[in-house]
């Protein structure tokens, strides 16, 4: 009777360790988007999807001639850039992956309409 009480706690806790292990995950951060307005209208996008690898995705919204840049900055001692991507002209959107540290570094987005004037729209993020 002993050895049943002993093997039936052993797995009452094993269980619960279980329920335990199973309920914590990997904590990840919401896909982040910047959008740039000019006019009121959205002329383009730029998206952060938070998965492995980080992708970003840069989209020319409006057939204006003109489209748009999307640069991803990360902070060490200053802004450094790390990547540059453009749309436009084609359809579909522009990508590229770069794998962003979590709780190491601040990143920015920034996404700038390449027709006349600055038009710029930023947006920092950090990925938890």
């Amino acid at each position: 009777m002993r050895t049943y009480r002993i093997v039936q706690s052993t797995l009452a806790v094993a269980g619960a360790l279980t329920l335990v292990v199973g309920a914590t995950g990997t904590a990840s951060a919401a896909d982040t988007t910047l959008r740039l307005k000019r006019g009121g209208h959205t002329i383009g996008t730029m998206t952060h999807l938070d998965a492995d690898p980080d992708t970003f995705r840069v989209c020319d919204t409006r057939a204006d001639g003109h489209g748009v840049t999307g640069k991803l900055y990360m902070y060490t001692a200053g802004w450094q850039l790390k990547e540059t991507k453009e749309d436009g002209g084609d359809s579909g959107c522009g990508y590229f992956d770069y794998n962003v540290v979590p709780y190491v570094a601040k990143y920015m987005l920034k996404l700038c309409w390449n027709g006349p004037g600055e038009v710029c729209v930023k947006k920092e993020f950090t990925e938890d």
